[in-house]
């Protein structure tokens, strides 16, 4: 049997020889799905899997500066987070869809494993997703421990996200539709094919790597079909994102979370740098925890990434009825995966409820209970026997406790975040060295403090994903004076 690392998928490919483009592929539920997950991903997995088939020639390609703030995280010593596990979060952030995407045919993170539970030898009843954190009894969280029956995930039809058993059309821009006689008509009639004269069939096997190429392309391209199927990798960048302004009629209602200092460089008319403590610091970082469906969310409108608004679009303009929950998909409220948000930041990026689990000593089926080992947990308080609440363990907190959560990096700190979003802590360093290191003469610095809410911090988000300058990108409207206005005489 074919592990996932080898599996692949059949895609049918229309091709237009002439203009060297793929006009259509027509797919199963499975290659939409694998497609449709991209959505869930966090940008940190997503940097981690794209950095990883980086050429040195794809500088060019990559995704505004968001890399730098993944690896500044990388650099960072210890001595900069919480605890080693603070660090991991940040890298290998998890997916608030992991249960489902474990279910692809085809999946990129085939290296990883599902969630795990733990529990410490003593028998605190605290349960941690994360092996070998320290108990607040001092002893380590390393006895693992197995989740029973995840009620959540039964009964639905096969599939995914999307129904198993029928066929979907994928343009070339990601654009997907359910395929039918009608849809497959218009559609081509609308790309300027009035018959199957100037198209070729191509059958080819979709696995692992090609994944990989197209979320790569999709990130940055209106073509990845054709970029990755037929060669064209060298397709123009296509990636915009529009400012938001202040409303400047509701100053009085706008909730600042932090402050901020920066440092202008007046001749070049751009922010050089920034003087941050741990609250703006664990903002940023938490960008990479935050999946890109939430992303394209909280910015419609505002940010155009590649292919990827179009695959969201797709999401909402598909009919309910095709997809395998009937509640609604996930894919259109998508939230942070629980443990890995900050609740102090200014955005509207949430995290995903906890759940709550239940401890016993064995597993209730038909009225019998069937006893697994010394004990096992459940999301469903009804699958076990004699069930006890269990506390989730905070792996950022010294005690453990949800409530003493403070987001990633110790306090109290300062760091230096530079325009292209590298972060560099600042302890023990000289400003003296500093200043000198950067080599911009004196008289042409000019600091100044700017207040952080809402607004700013989302066009901190959207310039990430599409500058190189992202401050500077984001936050250089806050030092546009006002135009003095006219006194009549």
């Amino acid at each position: 049997m074919a592990t996932n690392h080898e599996a692949s998928l059949p895609l049918r490919l229309l091709v237009d020889k002439e203009k060297n483009r793929v006009v259509v592929a027509e797919a199963s539920g499975d290659i939409v799905d694998i497609f449709f997950s991209f959505l869930t991903l966090p940008l940190g997995t997503i940097i981690r899997h794209v950095s990883k088939n980086q050429q040195h020639d794809d500088e060019a390609k990559k995704i505004g500066c968001i890399n730098n703030l993944y690896q500044s995280v990388e650099n960072s010593g210890a001595n900069v987070f919480h605890n080693h596990i603070c660090k991991r979060m940040l890298l290998c952030p998890r997916n608030p869809c992991e249960t489902l995407c474990q279910k692809l045919k085809v999946r990129m993170d085939h290296e990883s494993e599902p969630l795990k539970y733990f529990m410490c030898n003593k028998g605190c009843r605290r349960l941690s997703t994360f092996a070998e954190a320290s108990c607040c009894c001092g002893k380590l969280m390393d006895r693992e421990i197995k989740l029973h029956g995840d009620s959540s995930e039964k009964g639905y039809e096969e599939g995914v996200f999307v129904k198993g058993g029928t066929m979907y059309l994928i343009f070339d821009d990601l654009k997907v539709l359910q395929s039918s006689p009608g849809n497959s008509v218009q559609q081509l009639l609308q790309l300027g094919y009035k018959n199957f004269h100037k198209l070729t069939e191509m059958l080819i096997n979709v696995g692992v790597k090609e994944i990989l190429d197209l979320l790569k392309q999709a990130l940055t391209s209106k073509s990845p079909l054709t970029d990755v199927f037929l060669g064209n990798g060298d397709s123009k960048q296509m990636c915009t994102f529009t400012p938001k302004l202040r409303p400047e009629n509701q100053h009085w209602m706008i909730i600042y979370k932090c402050n901020l200092k920066v440092t202008v460089r007046k001749s070049k008319r751009k922010i050089l740098y920034a003087e941050a403590e741990g609250d703006f610091v664990d903002f940023l970082f938490s960008f990479l925890t935050t999946p890109l469906g939430s992303i394209l969310k909280l910015l419609d409108g505002n940010l155009s990434l590649g292919s990827m608004n179009n695959l969201y679009k797709s999401v909402k303009d598909l009919n309910p009825s095709w997809f395998t929950r009937p509640l609604g998909t996930p894919l259109l409220n998508l939230r942070v995966a629980p443990q890995f948000g900050c609740s102090e930041q200014p955005t509207q990026l949430y995290e995903e409820e906890t759940p709550t689990y239940w401890y016993g000593t064995g597993v209730i089926k038909n009225n019998i209970c069937y006893v697994v080992g010394n004990g096992v947990v459940s999301k469903d308080k009804t699958l076990v026997n004699h069930p006890t609440a269990m506390n989730l363990f905070e792996p950022r907190s010294p005690d453990g406790t949800r409530e003493s959560k403070i987001g990633f990096v110790r306090r109290p700190s300062l760091f230096v975040v530079w325009d292209d979003l590298q972060v560099m802590p600042l302890a023990n360093t000289s400003s003296i060295s500093f200043l000198q290191k950067i080599n911009v003469p004196l008289d042409d610095l000019e600091e100044h403090e700017l207040r952080i809410g809402e607004t700013e911090a989302l066009n901190l988000l959207g310039a990430s994903l599409t500058s190189k300058s992202a401050l500077t990108e984001g936050l250089f409207f806050l030092l546009k004076k006002p135009k003095e206005e006219t006194v009549k005489a």
